[in-house]
């Protein structure tokens, strides 16, 4: 229960915190408010007075005028004999104005005056301003001084009215609205920076946050840094394809002629085993360059797009797979081919299909098996072997170019670590999402997942 409510619970998001705290500033802000100009910024009533009041102004006079109280002072007498009125007793000398209360803070100055204007009514009369009610005045003697008595007490309204609650309800959407529009204001920025961010970590190099930017505050210059650090990481890249591709252009014409070369070798007679020893490098390097031009290729989007029958296109590539597992002694275990039209590029597919396959079948101890399975958007190819497998650290990386395992599947693979990197860059032609993760009974799957078209 405790977990459910802290997975529900709108603090575990910054946008929750901002909303609570601004529409609790908001609440508190308007109650105290509401309070406050009932208290004590409301005009002066007169109300009606009850029967009851008036007699129990006339009892405390009763009260003060016994020989006890005789002898105390004014102020005393009026504060022992202010419970009978529940509230507090204040006199006014009709001489001289001179308030004398029965204890209690000091009078406001609206309360004093309010005192001072009703001395001179002929009859008892009940006023209000705000939460306190004025009682009187109630004529008496004492010390051969003529003082009115008034009883002053704290009347809040039994309930509620309905303009109080029409006004507090109208507080709670208004507040709960600003707050919520308030917080979303400061939130939206946020998220908007944070799915570019995203994007820009899989490997979208154009993304760009772009309302955020526009923002004249911190989270615009955020967004604005944002953008220019898009901006270098995005030119980095492409100088980096150039860079790859320049140079494997150039170095296809000193390979051209070194085979050249070998050939008039060969020709003269030379050390057969030294002109084998270079003439294998050179295939080796062949194959490299060809590597990285395919590559190149598909990271730059060159794509020819055509509608294929799915068995057809895979025919050739399974052939080979075939053959190649006869001649190691393994074996290939292949699901039925879905019977459906894809549109792609062929070659392009081919080579990614490929490259997974026999990196599965080198790694295999025995068994490489292709599955396939499809969803409402995309249709998928599974390529699963039983190997020594990767960790998953391992896995998040082994689609970068050049990079190899420290594990036993790339220390005797002879390959230089460019054949699932130009899987993945061919899946990604086709606006597709290459993963690979530890197989359940060990080994490695590889899934290649392309959308419906």
């Amino acid at each position: 229960m405790v977990k459910l409510l802290r997975s529900i619970s709108p603090t575990r998001a910054i946008m929750g915190r901002l909303f609570l705290w601004f529409w609790a500033t908001f609440i508190v802000t308007s109650l105290l408010a509401i309070w406050g100009s009932r208290l004590f910024f409301e005009d002066l009533q007169v109300v009606q007075i009850k029967p009851r009041e008036v007699e129990d102004l006339n009892q405390a006079i009763e009260r003060m005028q016994r020989g006890r109280f005789q002898d105390l002072p004014l102020h005393e007498t009026l504060d022992r004999n202010s419970r009978g009125v529940r509230g507090r007793l204040v006199a006014v000398d009709i001489r001289d104005n001179r308030l004398i209360s029965g204890g209690g803070p000091p009078l406001r100055d609206n309360d004093k005056e309010d005192l001072l204007r009703l001395v001179n009514q002929t009859s008892p009369i009940a006023v209000k301003r705000g939460a306190f009610k004025i009682l009187g005045p109630v004529f008496f003697e004492r010390d051969n001084s003529r003082f009115a008595l008034f009883a002053v007490k704290l009347d809040m309204p039994e309930k509620q009215t309905p303009p109080v609650l029409l006004f507090l309800a109208i507080a709670l959407i208004t507040t709960t609205l600003l707050s919520w529009l308030f917080a979303k204001t400061l939130t939206n920025p946020i998220l908007h920076i944070q799915g570019s961010a995203k994007r820009l970590a899989s490997g979208d190099w154009q993304t760009r946050v772009g309302k955020a930017a526009k923002r004249q505050d911190e989270l615009g210059q955020l967004a604005r840094d944002f953008n220019k650090m898009a901006e270098q990481l995005e030119s980095m890249w492409g100088a980096q394809k150039r860079l790859l591709a320049d140079v494997s252009h150039e170095l296809r014409s000193p390979l051209a002629r070194l085979q050249m070369a070998l050939g008039l070798a060969h020709q003269q007679n030379v050390d057969p085993a030294t002109l084998s020893r270079v003439e294998r490098e050179a295939d080796r390097m062949e194959a490299l360059v060809s590597q990285l031009l395919t590559l190149s290729r598909a990271e730059a989007g060159e794509a020819n797009m055509q509608k294929h029958a799915l068995s057809l296109v895979l025919n050739d590539v399974l052939t080979d797979a075939n053959f190649e597992v006869a001649n190691k002694n393994k074996q290939l275990k292949i699901d039925d081919i879905p019977k459906k039209t894809v549109v792609i590029d062929s070659m392009m597919f081919c080579r990614a299909v490929e490259n997974v396959l026999r990196n599965a079948i080198r790694h295999s101890k025995l068994v490489t098996h292709i599955a396939f399975s499809e969803d409402a958007q995309h249709w998928c190819i599974h390529i699963t072997d039983d190997g020594d497998g990767l960790t998953i650290e391992e896995c998040e990386r082994i689609f970068s170019p050049f990079y190899r395992a420290t594990l036993a599947r790339e220390r005797e693979s002879g390959g230089v670590g460019l054949g699932l990197s130009i899987a993945k860059a061919a899946v990604e032609l086709h606006h597709g999402r290459i993963i690979a993760e530890p197989a359940e009974r060990g080994g490695l799957r590889v899934t290649m997942s392309f959308p419906k078209l």
